[in-house]
């Protein structure tokens, strides 16, 4: 045999190699999709369409989930390769599915409602937050993210009571409390056109450190939405005196023309009441507004609300958000009706002086 035709031979036998390289490759490519990363699939519960796998950064992050299918980090990682890419309701639909065989993290709960909610796929953002509660039942940050995804598919109501839920269960350090669950509370307020309630968020978020939250921007924000609900405080300048006996001061305050004992507690968010009183002010009750409070009875549950108008003496306000606690015992004790917190007395200013507490209209800034 001739060196030529040895060559050829040679080239032939490389070509046939060759080939079959690339037949093997193309079958490999040429597989359904959920062949090749069949586990990965089996955490997400979806498919992803043949154009995003040509992502580089996408089957990197399916490899990792192949290889550790319950890879947290992987996961979240998909989601970013895939939202780059473009592919929202893959990103969002397979971080659902993950945390749900996976058991988390909760990180891409709020992440997967998220983009439910830019897909304006509100059922299924909806179904997200309420994972993310049914998870952590008690978290205050918890129910604070059900509350926008609710506020963001136009649910301000009962994203209300979350924020109010969120506002009760953070802790006993009220100072603390970030001012973005106000402000988001404020917001959802306005939505519904309740804008002398919106301030009030606000005006509490102030008055747990009034040095240096008392600002201008804080009163602007304050009065804009008091022109907006038309319940701007009058000029005349009022106030009225109560003595501290043992620590608890007692005041006889006017709910919807209605009279009833309260104890003044600055602690306390909103003025809340029993539902014996509530039914006698009128006030009205929802299933959907229900929330958790913290009592000194321990966590007890109550409905969101307001009054139309509680007064003190002559300190009076319109627009009042309220609480009525769930049951009939008497949770603030016997022949007291509720507690004046700070929904009402953040409107005035409040000071001790000389055994005495003083509750006076607040004077414009």
């Amino acid at each position: 045999m001739s060196r030529v035709d040895c060559r050829r031979i040679l080239l032939a036998g490389t070509l046939a190699v060759a080939m079959s390289g690339a037949a093997l490759a193309q079958s490999h490519i040429d597989e359904k999709s959920d062949q090749p990363y069949s586990k990965a699939y089996a955490k997400l519960g979806i498919t992803l369409p043949a154009k995003a796998m040509v992502d580089p950064d996408v089957l990197a992050r399916l490899n990792e989930l192949q290889k550790k299918p319950c890879d947290r980090k992987a996961a979240l990682g998909l989601d970013e390769a895939l939202d780059k890419a473009g592919f929202l309701r893959e990103a969002a639909e397979g971080l659902f599915n993950f945390v749900k065989a996976c058991g988390g993290p909760d990180e891409a709960l709020h992440r997967s409602a998220e983009l439910f909610v830019k897909l304006a796929e509100n059922d299924k953002a909806l179904a997200a937050a309420d994972e993310i509660v049914r998870r952590a039942p008690k978290n205050s940050y918890a129910i604070y993210l059900r509350g926008t995804v609710r506020d963001a598919v136009g649910d301000s109501e009962r994203a209300l009571a979350d924020f109010a839920s969120a506002i009760e269960l953070y802790g006993r350090n009220k100072k603390s409390i970030p001012a973005k669950l106000y402000q988001a509370m404020a917001s959802a307020y306005a939505k519904l056109g309740r804008y002398c309630e919106a301030a009030t968020p606000i005006r509490i978020w102030v008055s747990y450190d009034p040095i240096n939250r008392d600002t201008a921007n804080a009163q602007e924000t304050i009065s804009e939405y008091q022109k907006k609900g038309n319940c701007l405080p009058s000029g005349e300048a009022q106030m009225e005196r109560y003595p501290v006996r043992g620590h608890v001061v007692a005041v006889q305050a006017e709910v919807n023309g209605v009279r009833g004992n309260f104890i003044l507690d600055t602690g306390a968010s909103y003025v809340s009441m029993r539902p014996g009183f509530a039914a006698r002010a009128r006030i009205a009750q929802s299933p959907f507004n229900q929330v958790m409070m913290n009592t000194a009875n321990g966590p007890a549950r109550a409905t969101l609300s307001r009054a139309d108008r509680i007064a003190v003496g002559k300190l009076a306000a319109i627009n009042v958000p309220v609480v009525v606690l769930g049951g009939g015992g008497p949770a603030f004790g016997q022949g007291v009706d509720g507690l004046l917190g700070m929904s009402f007395l953040s409107r005035f200013d409040v000071r001790m002086t000389g055994g005495f507490i003083e509750i006076a209209t607040r004077g414009r800034k």
